[in-house]
């Protein structure tokens, strides 16, 4: 049997107009916007949290790919997930206030590449210090003390603290230093404490200040081991040349030293190849090599060492950049001669200076990847130690791998200690 349908227009007529003009709508917004529907549910406009922080769930409803985003890199506020496809979810966590401040962002959304009218602001209270049991305080990171190593320490930590803060250095300030000495509420600091190159002990002493009066339990102490040192040598009685690396007017050669300084017992284990020790003193530290000669340097016997030891070697070298920028190869071997064996014989020391924000390159040898270290088994009291910059023949045709012919390195704070 053949079927046949009949419409009543007169009936009809209202529900046909309408769903033509909402497909003319939806067409025509398709084509102003250019982008897929994106709301979140219940339309929330902003989410307040209290000083203890808190985590909220958000539910997307969306046909295209969005992706949330901060109008700044917020370390207290994270997004998880930050993007995604389709309707789905994400997690607001805002991490605890610990300053006295408020503080507040904004999340904005983009789908299918074209940012959207939506906008979440996030708000958090200050932390209240009237608060009964959020007490004022200020620390370093939370610890009460702090047991620095024999060979020393170059770390990042933070100062947490309720409003303005200083501290003071009452003990070890010659060995001991913290960058900045004051700020406000959390701050990074570094801290820099020296290697203990005696077999004391000794110890540190600070006292922080909050908001102009000594903290509550403010005292805060750094203890350091001592080591059995073998060597140690800082050639701060060499004063010759510039100790602007790349400025070579009056550094002096080794075998021109004064006679009080040679006594000291540095020399070099070979010449360079044009027979001349290359090997130059500075302000307090030395330079090896020279274009086309690589040099080294030969420590004095190690007579502190007790019939066979083992040993721990630690020092600090810079490679030679010109004013201009130009690197150098920067190989830098070690070994020794006499009873022992080295755990490294081969160093790249790369970590180049920065002229800009260190002129005077001083900041450089405080650097914790300029020391460097290795360990010498079976030593005696006839061990010497040498440091030689790549080879010391740089010409080519001499079978050096370098790319150019040159290979200079400053060295400086050399410390030798029994391996416990």
């Amino acid at each position: 049997m053949k079927a046949n349908y009949y419409i009543d227009f007169g009936k009809a007529s209202g529900i046909l107009i309408g769903v033509f003009f909402l497909m003319f709508f939806y067409s025509c917004s398709k084509e102003n916007n250019g982008s897929a529907h994106f709301e979140l549910k219940d339309n929330p406009s902003s989410l307040t949290a209290s000083s203890q922080g808190i985590s909220k769930i958000f539910t997307v409803q969306s046909s295209g790919t969005w992706r949330v985003e901060t109008l700044r890199n917020e370390k207290w506020l994270k997004i998880e997930p930050s993007e995604g496809n389709g309707s789905g979810t994400f997690t607001v966590t805002v991490d605890r206030n610990s300053t006295l401040e408020a503080r507040q962002s904004v999340l904005t959304f983009v789908v299918d590449g074209k940012i959207q009218n939506n906008v979440l602001r996030i708000e958090q209270e200050a932390r209240s210090i009237n608060n009964g049991d959020d007490d004022p305080y200020v620390n370093l990171d939370g610890l009460s003390s702090l047991e620095a190593p024999e060979e020393g320490l170059y770390g990042r930590y933070v100062v947490r603290s309720t409003g303005d803060w200083k501290v003071e250095i009452l003990e070890g300030a010659d060995w001991l230093n913290i960058e900045p000495k004051e700020g406000r509420f959390d701050t990074g600091v570094t801290l820099n404490v020296g290697a203990n190159a005696t077999p004391e002990v000794r110890k540190a002493t600070l006292v922080f200040y909050l908001n102009g009066e000594q903290a509550p339990g403010g005292v805060f102490e750094i203890n350091q081991q001592g080591m059995e040192v073998v060597l140690y040598e800082d050639f701060n009685w060499l004063g010759y040349g510039n100790a602007v690396f790349y400025t070579t007017t009056g550094e002096t050669r080794i075998d021109l030293w004064t006679a009080a300084e040679k006594e000291r017992g540095w020399t070099w284990n070979k010449p360079s190849a044009d027979n001349i020790p290359s090997t130059y003193a500075r302000p307090g530290f030395v330079k090896l090599g020279k274009t086309n000669y690589g040099a080294d340097i030969l420590s004095p016997k190690l007579s502190a060492v007790q019939g066979t030891q083992n040993l721990q070697v630690s020092f600090k070298a810079v490679p030679y950049q010109t004013a201009g920028g130009a690197q150098d190869v920067t190989l830098l071997k070690v070994g020794i001669t006499g009873p022992g064996t080295v755990s490294v014989d081969e160093f790249n020391i790369n970590n180049w200076p920065d002229y800009s924000a260190d002129p005077n390159c001083t900041e450089i040898w405080k650097a914790p990847e300029t020391t460097r270290t290795f360990t010498i088994t079976g030593a005696t009291s006839d061990t010497q130690i040498w440091f030689l910059g790549g080879a010391y023949d740089l010409r080519e045709g001499s079978g050096w791998q370098g790319s150019r012919n040159v290979n200079r390195i400053f060295l400086d704070d050399i410390l030798v200690a029994v391996k416990k």
